[in-house]
């Protein structure tokens, strides 16, 4: 029960991070923990993976294994953002070629695997009541199934999402720039209609926020509304019929899923751009959204995680070694990432100005959020 490492959280950020541990040292002692029984039925958002992504797949080693998994290309984005007319951004155009749609539990089964096969343990429906340092050592007392479990390492990383369970225990703060939410459904895509919906990815504003839908392997697509808490509270999105009331003020989207068959009703997840005020402690950091999150409008969700693992590894790794400069940098690395984020996301938002004194966009504007 003893590891170099030991990781809370099995997302895409958790084993990234063992695998880009395994990358720079073969030799560590890596363990991931996390809440559920397994990840295979959990339902997450996040279907999308940039043409970028690429070079971080060869980073950690798993691109050939990846392309074996022959999830669908993406070619790219049209938006109705600014204007009523629509503007596609092409993926022919970057040189790293195409991007992918992903059957999110399938990739994430996927790095799961991968990392169990560099000898990564994982440690289900365990989560951690109780943390010690002492002596250069973390002890941490896990709730185990019923079970008590304790696992000893020298090294904790903090992957388990927004949450930042561990890193708020240790004392960071969790600041967050906005209360957005995003209402999401998926539909079956029939293969009578699937050939008449345009695949990729579509996004269209309304007053009150903005519209995401993307076609997923399986004959599937999901439908997402981002806006504020208060707003969808306001809305009642939740409610079937309030959801597709405020579905037909856009018409391309209603459009693209008036002859889907929607597989359950609404469901809300917490889409906030948020921030640890220090990612890294003693013995400790945080990686992907349990460090920062991003709004979805950028689409980098996975992919950041996958970057910041790989400065974790070199940052672990030079603390495990006795140089405590490799934790200063990887702060210093997710801090000015996160402030070159945020200028995007002003400048983004600024682009549309046909709903500027709607409440919602008005917060944008004003960064009143």
């Amino acid at each position: 029960m003893r590891y170099d490492v030991i990781i809370i959280g099995a997302g895409v950020a958790g084993c990234a991070t063992a695998l880009a541990l395994k990358k720079v040292n073969k030799g560590l002692t890596i363990a991931i923990m996390e809440r559920s029984t397994s990840s295979e039925n959990v339902l997450k958002i996040g279907e999308t993976l940039p043409p970028q992504a690429s070079k971080q797949l060869q980073n950690l080693g798993v691109w050939e294994a990846f392309l074996q998994c022959n999830f669908s290309l993406s070619y790219g984005t049209s938006s109705f953002w600014g204007s009523p007319e629509v503007y596609t951004n092409e993926y022919i155009f970057s040189p790293y070629g195409y991007g992918w749609n992903l059957d999110r539990n399938a990739f994430d089964q996927f790095m799961i695997g991968q990392a169990k096969e560099k000898g990564i343990v994982f440690y289900w429906n365990a989560s951690c009541s109780n943390s010690l340092r002492q002596n250069n050592h973390w002890t941490l007392q896990c709730e185990h199934y019923r079970d008590k479990l304790t696992l000893n390492a020298s090294f904790v990383v903090d992957a388990s999402g927004k949450k930042a369970a561990f890193s708020i225990l240790q004392g960071s703060q969790k600041i967050k720039e906005d209360k957005q939410v995003g209402v999401y459904r998926f539909y079956d895509m029939k293969p009578a209609n699937s050939s008449k919906i345009k695949q990729g990815i579509v996004v269209e504003t309304d007053i009150n926020g903005w519209w995401y839908s993307a076609t997923l392997p399986n004959q599937k697509l999901v439908l997402g509304y981002m806006t504020d808490s208060d707003l969808a509270i306001d809305l009642k999105m939740k409610s079937e019929i309030n959801f597709e009331a405020q579905l037909m003020q856009c018409n391309s989207t209603a459009n693209r899923v008036a002859n889907l068959s929607p597989k359950m009703a609404p469901f809300l997840v917490a889409a906030q751009t948020q921030y640890l005020d220090s990612s890294v402690g003693e013995g400790w950091l945080a990686v992907g959204d349990a460090a920062s999150s991003y709004d979805p409008i950028s689409s980098l969700g996975i992919y950041k995680a996958l970057v910041m693992s790989q400065w974790a590894s070199f940052a672990i790794v030079d603390y495990l070694n006795n140089e405590a400069i490799g934790l200063k940098k990887y702060n210093t690395l997710v801090k000015h990432d996160f402030q070159m984020y945020r200028e995007k996301r002003k400048t983004f938002y600024l682009q549309e100005k046909r709903f500027s004194d709607a409440v919602f966009w008005k917060r944008r504007h004003e960064n009143k959020l």
